[in-house]
């Protein structure tokens, strides 16, 4: 399945705003499920600049 580059842009912000969302919620627990939705999306921020820079590099070998 291929997912383009504004879905995975818009899957960013959504994750975003429910770690702020598990932030402001008390207990260990929603603070602990806040850094894995960050950890996510650090994850996919790296894959998302990965796949434009290897299309770009395809793009100048062409």
């Amino acid at each position: 399945m291929e997912v383009c580059k504004t879905d995975m842009q818009t899957i960013i912000k959504y994750l975003g705003d429910a770690a702020k969302m598990y932030d402001t919620l008390p207990g260990r627990c929603n603070a602990r499920r806040a850094w894995s939705i960050r950890f996510l999306i650090r994850k996919l921020n790296k894959k998302l600049k990965l796949s434009q820079t290897i299309k770009i590099n395809s793009d100048e070998k062409k």
